[in-house]
């Protein structure tokens, strides 16, 4: 997406992550042991109509589907409610090292695809970490891939570019040795708000750069939001697409395509509800429950109150696409593009949730698409599941959202390692 610095989020009037009107989140003291009892679990794919589940020392030490409560072990009573794996929001644009908002709504784990690597500070430490922390855990692309005057070259910031005679691998190579995790490629070849045409990264160079990332084992992911250069991506070997594109309809060609390469898609459909009116009632759905309400902070509802400024009617066309790709098998997860103008930092995944099933998914696959599927995608192998020994980062939700995916705005209780987040 266009402008997503902090210089451009200050002049569109987006208060910037970091400095919360509503104050700073926390993590509260927590028991040094204790058992979610009694409550129905979704471990990320399949569901437990009632178990128990034992936290202690920021993981998960037992999953139990059977029996009584533990003794001696202090009890949360999970009766009428669902314990669902934190979710993991599989794109978002961090301008800040403070990542206190998205937790209170049960994201624990973010996938930064374009920001400034040099404000993260030591989130590789952290997220490695079992300690009480009221941050999200993040992964990012640090800067992407893309031309001079192509997308994301309008923030104002000097960023390093694909030049003509940039070699692809030392490009690649420079992005991990600031901090990347992972290699975005800008594939957009038209100003998304003027519509004008825009320089755009040759198949030859997106060829190069995707083999040089996974030369150096990262995965590499793409904008694009036309089908063909959508095709350009998977034709190189993209670990997946980080929007859907919705100017055709899917061809078979394209879903063959990315089923033979296995690539995902990451739709963040709530972006391109965003675009279809400044009243934007997918999201104020959401976003105006009195369930939900209470706990956006002035800096998420800014970003929430700051339209785009145009209107295009895209939504129905990317669900279209989103719904004959899940249909085929390619993997779906969930992102938001939080950090840009009209979403927000984990009140927007809730919104994402709702599109996907009104794109076809049921609940359960769409809540799998913000769990277990990502984890798997990215290796992140001690979190997106409920299982023994893996992360205690977990969400409690009144109500059952694998049958009714709205019981989302119904969050209980949330926990990042082990510790309560004060909501």
């Amino acid at each position: 997406m266009p402008k997503i610095s902090r210089r451009s989020v200050l002049a569109a009037g987006v208060a910037v992550p970091g400095a919360l009107a509503f104050g700073v989140t926390e993590a509260a003291a927590a028991p040094a042991t204790f058992v979610i009892a009694n409550v129905r679990i979704f471990d990320g794919r399949r569901v437990i109509d009632r178990g128990h589940v034992v936290v202690s020392g920021g993981r998960i030490v037992s999953v139990l589907e059977r029996g009584g409560v533990p003794e001696s072990v202090h009890v949360v009573d999970g009766r009428g409610k669902t314990l669902l794996p934190g979710m993991i929001d599989g794109h978002v644009h961090h301008t800040g090292a403070v990542r206190t908002d998205a937790p209170r709504f049960g994201v624990t784990t973010e996938l930064d695809m374009v920001s400034d690597p040099t404000v993260h500070g030591p989130f590789k430490q952290q997220r490695q970490s079992y300690a009480p922390t009221a941050n999200s855990d993040l992964w990012t692309a640090g800067w992407w891939a893309t031309v001079p005057g192509g997308h994301g070259t309008d923030s104002g910031l000097k960023i390093p570019l694909v030049e003509p005679d940039t070699v692809p691998a030392e490009f690649v190579a420079a992005r991990r040795a600031e901090g990347s995790d992972h290699l975005k490629l800008a594939l957009e070849d038209r100003n998304l708000v003027t519509t004008k045409p825009i320089p755009v990264l040759s198949v030859d160079q997106t060829n190069k750069l995707v083999a040089a990332a996974k030369k150096l084992g990262m995965p590499a992911v793409a904008h694009a939001t036309s089908q063909r250069l959508a095709r350009v991506g998977l034709q190189a070997g993209v670990n997946g697409l980080v929007h859907i594109f919705f100017d055709e309809v899917a061809s078979a060609d394209t879903v063959a395509l990315a089923k033979r390469t296995g690539a995902f898609v990451n739709p963040t459909l709530t972006v391109w509800s965003s675009w279809e009116s400044a009243a934007n009632p997918a999201s104020n759905a959401v976003v105006n429950d009195p369930r939900v309400a209470p706990y956006i902070s002035a800096t998420q509802r800014a970003f929430l109150d700051t339209p785009w400024g145009f209107e295009r009617p895209v939504l129905q066309p990317a669900m279209r696409n989103v719904k004959i790709l899940h249909d085929a098998g390619v993997p779906i997860t969930v992102g938001t593009d939080s950090g840009i103008p009209g979403v927000a930092y984990g009140v927007s995944l809730l919104v994402e949730l709702e599109l996907l099933v009104r794109a076809g998914l049921t609940p359960r696959e769409a809540l799998t698409a913000a769990t277990a599927t990502p984890a798997g995608i990215y290796g992140f192998a001690d979190r997106g599941r409920i299982r023994r020994g893996l992360r205690a980062d977990l969400v409690l939700v009144d109500g059952d959202p694998t049958r009714d995916i709205t019981a989302m705005r119904s969050i209980s209780a949330v926990w990042r390692n082990g510790a309560p987040i004060t909501r």
